[in-house]
């Protein structure tokens, strides 16, 4: 059994987009899956109602590593047009998407790991990674929300959303870069890709 989640929190997307997510999803797979949808507005059996209120938005992914076991998860906003059980199978470490093929090339450039220099104000901070967490896959990733937790406060302060945090805070990951997805930000989005990121620009 494979758990797939989605967030749904405040009214950016309405329900509508938890369902189409959750026809895709199954219409897509071979295996056999439970859909889960973390949410602050609980109303269908297969809701979790968030258990971390004062986060806001994109943070309630973090909160997802309290489940362990194989699982996925995808934004509301992806498209998934062919068959995805490669995605399940894909690795046991925490796996997010490669997203240099769209965003400048500046990441590479900038990217420093947690560079503090002994002073919070000096915090080189970059928000412009490498990494997009619209798909994630993980095993047991406790260890994540654990660290943002530790140091809440100024992690929000500092990113704008968990891409940063995992990108800058020496979290251990895996890249899918031999696999096909797509994004709209591309300049020539690769039409034969099974996913598809509308990257909050669904149409």
């Amino acid at each position: 059994m494979y758990n797939v989640y989605c967030v749904k929190w405040g009214d950016k997307y309405n329900r509508d987009f938890v369902t189409r997510l959750k026809d895709n999803v199954e219409s897509n797979t071979t295996l056999d899956i439970k859909f889960w949808c973390y949410t602050d507005q609980p109303e269908s059996e297969y809701d979790i109602p968030v258990k971390y209120p004062y986060l806001r938005g994109v943070w309630h992914k973090l909160a997802l590593f309290e489940f362990t076991g194989p699982s996925i998860f995808f934004d509301l906003d992806i498209h998934i047009k062919k068959n995805i059980d490669f995605l399940f199978t894909y690795s046991q470490e925490f796996t997010l998407i490669d997203s240099s093929r769209w965003k400048s090339k500046r990441c590479d450039e900038l990217h420093v790991a947690t560079v503090f220099d002994k002073d919070i104000f000096r915090f080189r901070l970059y928000n412009d990674t490498r990494v997009n967490s619209s798909f994630m896959r993980w095993y047991d990733s406790r260890s994540i929300f654990k660290n943002f937790l530790s140091n809440r406060d100024t992690h929000l302060r500092l990113y704008n959303g968990i891409d940063g945090f995992i990108y800058n805070e020496n979290v251990s990951y895996r890249l899918l870069k031999d696999i096909h997805v797509a994004s709209w930000q591309q300049k020539e989005p690769d039409d034969e890709a099974p996913i598809f990121l509308w990257n909050q620009r669904y149409d």
